[in-house]
């Protein structure tokens, strides 16, 4: 049987499965997604039930050949602070969004090490925002939808701080002059956005406006459950 010894994982969602035991769905850093059965976790007696837990930074090692794999090993990583209120709505949204772009064992080790940073992040509670526009570009970029941030598509002219553009996926950033447009975004957005230097408001609103619709367009209508937790 495949082994593999002490993997860095964060499990993304769990399910019951029998009477005391579960299955998970964990992004490892060399493997992509996949799934794991820890049997037994959920018994009184478990010794590794507790730290099972979503964002939380994990060393794993399983066996199997198949689709589900069999957890032999857990321990944690390292610790960081635990998720609560805006925060924890957060993971559960960087969470469906690794579950419902990435195809499973499709290893992503560069999405990992910003999955692991997001998951600090928001244990820290600072610049939630800009962080999260930071993980989704850094998501789009891994599955092959990368943003075109420096150049307006039909001229190749760089983008300027002070002109407006709307973003089409596929084509990129086109000059806009109607200022007042819904979809309207400021070059400064645009590139602090490249550079992950997000921090005025207005810019960071814009932001999160294009970055929704164009996760939304890799979604293909797919609803995330997550997002009506923050309503």
């Amino acid at each position: 049987m495949n082994r593999v010894e002490q993997q860095n994982c964060f499990i993304l969602k769990s399910q019951a499965y029998k009477e005391t035991s579960s299955i998970h769905q964990v992004f490892t850093q060399d493997y992509g997604v996949i799934s794991v059965i820890s049997k037994g976790s959920r018994a009184k007696t478990s010794k590794n039930g507790s730290l099972l837990q979503s964002f939380r930074p994990l060393l794993l090692s399983w066996v199997g050949k198949g689709e589900l794999k069999t957890l032999t090993g857990v321990e944690e990583s390292f610790s960081i602070g635990q998720l609560k209120a805006i925060p924890l709505y957060c993971g559960f949204y960087v969470n469906e969004l690794v579950l419902s772009l990435l195809h499973k064992h499709d290893p992503h080790p560069l999405l990992f090490k910003a999955f692991e940073t997001i998951i600090v992040q928001l244990s820290e509670v600072h610049n939630i925002e800009a962080n999260l526009r930071q993980f989704e570009k850094a998501l789009l970029e891994e599955t092959g939808y990368g943003l075109v941030l420096d150049n307006e598509a039909v001229t190749g002219l760089a983008i300027r701080a002070d002109q407006h553009y709307i973003y089409r996926p596929g084509e990129g950033a086109l000059l806009e002059n109607n200022a007042n447009h819904p979809e309207a975004i400021l070059g400064s957005a645009l590139i602090n956005l490249k550079l992950n230097q997000l921090s005025d408001k207005n810019e960071l609103t814009q932001a999160k406006r294009l970055m929704r619709k164009l996760i939304d367009v890799q979604l293909d209508g797919k609803m995330l459950k997550s997002r009506e937790l923050f309503k």
